[in-house]
């Protein structure tokens, strides 16, 4: 987050709020979230993947989030999707986020509309000024091919990376959750085809992959977790 590094968040909020602070990223407050009261309540092992301005994911090993030495664990936005491909806000090339997010999506959305390959998205880009994966939405579910064809590729090159993610750590649910999940069952089956294509039978044997049950309630009911498991632990 260019002009944010290494500003003191929680310092600043404690002072200018008066009382003590939390802060954790807002996937791994949506895996407490979904763990909490969500579709993971019964799984101890579990990914909950985040589609919307960026793409992160949480990660949760034996009931608790992993956050990595520095807690940048999850990154996965910026793992490469594409050889050389579009540049990202990283400085690298090709990154998942570059791709397929809520302004990659948005993007292409404008292109398609402009090219003139999909009538529904031109008419509302006329009448909204810009495009945001709403729009998407709803002209895929008006049957629009270009929407879903926009769909299903950001869908195919999530689950790619998530096969890896899959084969490497063997998870017992994979969540899909964040903004762009508005994209509903066209991107999940998209998402599930590349996963189980991709991965071996192992460990998607008995794989689901999910969209997640709390929706953009996830990261706060994950947040009042997050300070109660610290008010009440035993240290």
């Amino acid at each position: 987050m260019p002009g944010w590094d290494g500003f003191p968040v929680r310092e600043a909020l404690s002072q200018e709020l008066g009382c003590p602070v939390m802060v954790d990223n807002d996937v791994n407050l949506m895996a407490l979230g979904e763990q909490h009261a969500g579709v993971a309540r019964t799984v101890h092992d579990f990914l909950v993947v985040k589609i919307g301005t960026g793409i992160g994911c949480g990660i949760v090993v034996g009931g608790d989030v992993y956050r990595g030495t520095t807690g940048s664990a999850g990154d996965i936005g910026h793992i490469q999707a594409v050889p050389d491909g579009r540049p990202c806000a990283c400085g690298n090339r090709g990154c998942l986020e570059a791709h397929f997010s809520g302004a990659a999506l948005a993007r292409d959305a404008t292109e398609a509309a402009q090219q003139g390959r999909s009538a529904e998205l031109a008419t509302l880009l006329e009448t909204n000024g810009e495009l945001n994966a709403a729009d998407v939405a709803a002209a895929a579910a008006a049957g629009d091919a270009a929407a879903l064809d926009l769909i299903r590729e950001g869908g195919t090159r999530t689950g790619q990376v998530i096969a890896g993610l899959v084969s490497f750590f063997n998870p017992g649910l994979v969540v899909i959750g964040g903004g762009v999940t508005g994209l509903g069952h066209t991107l999940l089956a998209a998402i599930r085809t590349q996963v189980y294509r991709q991965s071996l039978p192992l460990a998607t044997g008995n794989l689901p992959i999910v969209l997640g049950e709390l929706g953009p309630v996830a990261g706060v009911i994950g947040a009042a977790r997050l300070i109660s498991d610290h008010l009440f632990s035993p240290a």
